[in-house]
């Protein structure tokens, strides 16, 4: 919804979102998988603090303006963010001794396409 209490165009937001998501899901395994060399921690944390730095600015001026309604705050993003971050540290924690760099830049991009995926009713 607008400040004004019109809702945005479905195509416009999807937009925003889709491009915003596509670039993050690059960049983010992109900058882990450089980093690498320095470290699985020390990759994880600079690939995990800036696209999240980018993300959040990103979200808060493109994604979901505040002239549209939206309020991005730092502890919403957060929230927001945290089952991310904590996943991508786990799985260093639990498959560095037994993957390569490549292999868990791999798990990353998998990872947002198995958490999208709806769960099956039965």
């Amino acid at each position: 919804m607008t400040a004004e209490g019109k809702r945005e165009s479905g195509r416009s937001a999807f937009l925003r979102f889709g491009l915003s998501g596509v670039v993050f899901t690059i960049l983010g395994p992109a900058l882990f998988w450089l980093a690498y060399p320095l470290g699985p921690f020390v990759a994880v944390a600079v690939a995990e603090l800036s696209v999240h730095a980018l993300r959040f600015a990103t979200f808060r001026k493109l994604v979901f303006p505040a002239h549209r309604g939206y309020r991005v705050s730092l502890p919403r993003y957060v929230v927001s963010a945290l089952p991310v971050s904590l996943t991508g540290f786990t799985v260093v924690v639990l498959f560095r001794n037994r993957l390569d760099r490549t292999a868990l830049v791999v798990g990353f991009v998998w990872s947002p396409y198995v958490y999208s995926q709806p769960v099956a009713k039965r």
